[in-house]
């Protein structure tokens, strides 16, 4: 009654959906009493079935001994099984770790290659720094293996020991250079990984590398050797210039003839990251980013959108040419590619170009709806903004175009509206007029009292027209019946009550400053058609 297997402990869960809990509780108690057995077999498949309820998200934490029991079975096909719940189920707070110490070694020693891949797959899972410290000398010495299977993982297993010992990592690393020499691609591939990995923390560390990075580029056939030989140079380049003006005709030769577009991406990001100072080969890849822009493949559209990002930052210059295409990209119906082209294209704003690109955009809002359009809302005025408007060379064309957002449909930005109007009216002393008509405006618009939703705040403008309209209407140059206008505003508008408090707070105040006006001008101040202790 005890010797389930696992495909009857499979069978057994999907018969029993209502009560699984039940049914694996009762398991359990089996699984316990075939781990107290001494028969291999039925030890190795307890082991087994534990491991399975494991990848189901259940505690196995208290059979950890004996999976270290079942790892040292004689036979490899019970063996294995110990090893593979070990890999799983172990982690640095498990006790037991200290117990496979031996058993690694003494895999790691064994004449069959696959007792020693065995344990390099294991050891690279469950490593701590006491174990790294113990076989890491063990696992160097299978660097230089016959079997270049374990030469491969013996190399990737030295990686997992460095992290957790690094002090391992200066007189173990000629061995992983060796690696790299090596004629089988597999290995040299691991190695390469490797190197590459511990060069994400200091590059700077290997620079003494690049004659064989520079080998693997003008020799190796393998793209993903290449494709991670080429990150890596990417960032040794800006480390040293005499570098980069070594690796352009490989790097040209590269995107000139591989038909693999990932390698080819690489190619073009390398060149963005550290040579630009090349032209000829930065002409080379800004043509390669136009066909992958013109391309059908959405994935491959959004891949030169970053590469041009990575250009943009050197210089606008560079990609003035794709500006149509990338405006076009705006209308993608991939979201991701959308917000990848707003951010190219509000990157390439200068005072030259502000007015034209700002238009382009909202004319995007006119015609597009959802969250992307309140994007697009935002990236407006955070362009112009940006540098404390260091764009913006006429202030008045950016109050209307506040006014413009304002009553964009479901404006979740009523706020960085408000505040962009009452700063610029606040800072720009030539344009408080217009910001005074503009207010007006804006109260009188019914869009914005209704606009007051969980979600939507656009009536948060109102607040800002109230203030502006208090603060600048009244004005020595502001006529009377301006003055008048902007009071029948704010005191009368018959759906002022809806509004939040804070807004209602400021018409209140704009009123009382409003009257203040009129009657210093020795005029009325009740508003026509209505009279002075009218409130909203």
């Amino acid at each position: 009654m005890f010797e389930k297997s696992l495909g009857d402990l499979i069978k057994g869960i999907r018969a029993h959906k209502r009560d699984e809990a039940e049914y694996i509780a009762r398991c359990m108690e089996e699984i316990k009493t075939e781990l107290r057995t001494t028969n291999p077999k039925l030890k190795s498949q307890a082991v087994l079935k534990l491991t399975y309820l494991y990848m189901l998200g259940y505690d196995v934490s208290w059979a950890a001994f004996q999976f270290v029991e079942c790892m040292s079975l004689p036979k490899f096909s019970h063996k294995r099984i110990g090893y593979l719940a070990a890999s799983l189920t172990f982690d640095e707070s498990t006790d037991v770790i200290l117990l496979t110490t031996n058993l690694l070694k003494k895999e790691l020693n064994s004449p069959n290659p696959f007792e020693c891949c065995l344990a390099l797959n294991t050891l690279a899972n469950i490593v701590t720094e006491d174990l790294a410290r113990d076989v890491v000398a063990d696992v160097l010495r299978l660097t230089d293996h016959s079997d270049p299977t374990v030469r491969k993982r013996a190399t990737l297993s030295l990686f997992r020991i460095f992290l957790e010992f690094p002090d391992a990592l200066r007189p173990s690393f000629a061995a992983i250079q060796e690696r790299m020499k090596e004629e089988n691609p597999s290995v040299a591939c691991a190695a390469v990984n490797v190197v590459c990995e511990l060069a994400r923390k200091n590059p700077k560390n290997y620079l003494g590398l690049a004659p064989v990075f520079y080998r693997i580029l003008t020799s190796s056939a393998n793209n993903w050797m290449l494709i991670k030989v080429m990150k890596l140079v990417g960032v040794l380049c800006p480390l040293e210039p005499r570098l980069s003006k070594k690796l352009v005709k490989p790097v040209s030769n590269i995107m000139n003839n591989t038909s693999a577009k990932s390698l080819l991406y690489e190619s073009i990001v390398t060149v963005s990251n550290g040579m630009m100072e090349h032209e000829q080969i930065v002409q080379l890849a800004l043509s390669k980013l136009g066909e992958f822009l013109s391309a059908k493949d959405q994935n491959l559209r959004y891949l030169a959108l970053v590469a041009i990002g990575n250009f943009q930052r050197t210089s606008l210059a560079l990609v003035a040419p794709f500006r149509s295409a990338i405006l076009s990209c705006l209308d993608d119906p991939d979201r991701t590619i959308r917000l990848r082209a707003l951010d190219i294209v509000t990157g390439m704003i200068s005072q030259d170009n502000l007015v034209d690109i700002i238009q382009l955009i909202v004319n995007h809002i006119r015609t597009t709806d959802g969250a992307f359009r309140n994007t697009l809302v935002e990236k407006v005025v955070q362009a112009c903004c940006q540098g404390t408007y260091v764009h913006v060379t006429d202030f008045a064309w950016y109050i209307s175009v506040l006014a413009d957002l304002a009553v964009v449909p479901n404006n979740v930005h009523g706020v960085l509206i408000r505040d962009e109007l009452i700063n610029v009216a606040v800072r720009v002393k030539g344009v408080r007029n217009v910001a005074v008509a503009t207010s007006l405006r804006l109260l009188g618009d019914e869009r914005l009292y209704r606009a007051q939703t969980e979600q939507a705040n656009a009536c948060q403008v109102l607040h800002a027209a109230a203030f502006i309209c208090g603060e600048f209407g009244t004005a020595e140059d502001i006529e009377s019946v301006t003055i008048r206008s902007a009071l029948s505003h704010v005191l009368r508008h018959e759906t002022a009550h809806v509004l939040p408090g804070s807004v209602q707070a400021v018409f209140v105040q704009g009123a009382l400053k409003l009257s203040i006006a009129l009657a210093g001008r020795n005029e009325t101040v009740a508003p026509e058609g209505g009279d002075a202790d009218a409130a909203p």
